[in-house]
């Protein structure tokens, strides 16, 4: 009985990039902040994040707040109404064109 060829794996497409490094030179790593941004309240956990590019951190969500505004599909919005808080409403064309 004759056995297979084997079969040459085929090339990876070019399309396929698995390199997810840190260049410095372009990308800014932003700091986590502690606490709630809605709240302020300690967030040991957080699951729920969004970039505050002009302060150079990520705000997140308490649990409870996270559950809340992911139970009405709301998580963007109040991220985005955290951000107007902060920095005007402008910060929001100026930054966040894409959300």
């Amino acid at each position: 009985m004759a056995r297979p060829k084997k079969v040459k794996a085929e090339k990876e497409d070019d399309d396929t990039n698995t390199d997810f490094s840190f260049d410095p030179g372009t990308q800014v790593e932003l700091t986590l902040e502690e606490t709630c941004c809605i709240t302020g309240e300690p967030a040991s956990a957080s699951f729920s994040r969004f970039p505050d590019y002009k302060s150079g951190t990520l705000m997140v969500m308490s649990r409870l707040k996270m559950l809340e505004h992911l139970r009405k599909g709301d998580s963007i919005a109040a991220f985005k109404e955290v951000l107007v808080k902060r920095h005007g409403k402008d910060i929001l064309e100026e930054m966040y064109s894409n959300y």
